[in-house]
């Protein structure tokens, strides 16, 4: 990839606010730089029966694939896509189903990055931060901490899990994680808040 074609940045997002402040974070921060192409991947849960379950803990049969998108899409308008197109920014979004397993999410998103060549991977920390009750296992899944472990121990690219401002918790989780995965800290990591990495 030449430099003038910028960077590939995914953001791993779902209904949560965890997620909105992790977007906020990166964009605060001037983490991209001109050029750079941003990706977001949400992952849409299948149960065993077949079944789409999306924020607002509705389910959609396989027959309703269009409704099923239109509710994911308007969710992601709602929490990234309107902040991300005032800013002149138009990202590509990667929508994709999987099992409500984290190890399988996990490889889903390292999957993504390698597949879009990214530089740079960002999760939300979601420890501590509120889930609206509607939102159900999928907000969970993607801020529980199995998700954010195996993308630590699996990601060949750089990953910043980005935590609430004080989630001291969440920088010891991560650093216990990186020392028991054999990783030095310092290739990716927690960061807390808008202002502090």
């Amino acid at each position: 990839m030449s430099s003038s074609e910028g960077r590939a940045i995914l953001l791993a997002v779902d209904d949560s606010d965890a997620c909105q402040l992790m977007l906020q974070w990166v964009l605060d921060s001037d983490l991209l730089l001109p050029g750079d192409k941003l990706h977001l991947l949400h992952v849409t849960m299948r149960d065993t029966a077949g079944s789409n379950q999306l924020p607002g803990g509705d389910y959609f049969e396989q027959a309703h694939p269009h409704e099923a998108q239109r509710v994911v899409l308007a969710m992601l308008q709602r929490r990234f896509l309107g902040s991300l197109e005032a800013l002149g920014m138009r990202p590509t979004v990667h929508i994709v189903q999987a099992s409500q397993c984290a190890k399988t999410i996990g490889r889903l998103i390292c999957a993504k990055a390698q597949d879009l060549n990214c530089s740079h991977v960002y999760l939300a920390a979601g420890r501590g931060q509120q889930h609206h009750s509607s939102r159900g296992v999928l907000a969970r899944m993607l801020s529980g901490p199995g998700i954010k472990q195996y993308v630590q121990q699996h990601c060949t690219v750089p990953l910043t899990i980005v935590a609430a401002a004080g989630d001291t918790a969440e920088v010891a989780e991560f650093e216990a994680a990186a020392a028991a995965a054999g990783k030095p800290s310092s290739g990716g990591g927690t960061a807390q808040g808008p202002s502090a990495v």
